[in-house]
């Protein structure tokens, strides 16, 4: 499957691209992404929704099985 990758810089909302000979008459996807977003700054963390925030609860133990080894369904 051919393909083309372009990097350019973008000065205006239309962007003119010349695609090679093997893509005439074929449906193509074109996809743009932007490269140079800004990270968020580090040690900031995300924050939940107030709507859960603090509704979570823990139900037993978080590193045994919650039921006997007997009653799983797995070949032994």
């Amino acid at each position: 499957m051919p393909f083309q990758r372009e990097i350019i810089q973008v000065t205006d909302t239309r962007v003119v691209l010349n695609l090679p000979a093997a893509f005439l008459n074929r449906r193509v996807e074109v996809i743009a992404v932007t490269m140079d977003e800004n990270p968020s700054p580090a040690g900031r963390s995300r924050q939940p929704s107030a709507l859960i925030a603090g509704k979570g609860r823990t139900l037993g133990d978080l590193v045994g099985p919650i039921v006997a080894p007997g009653d799983w369904a797995y070949p032994q």
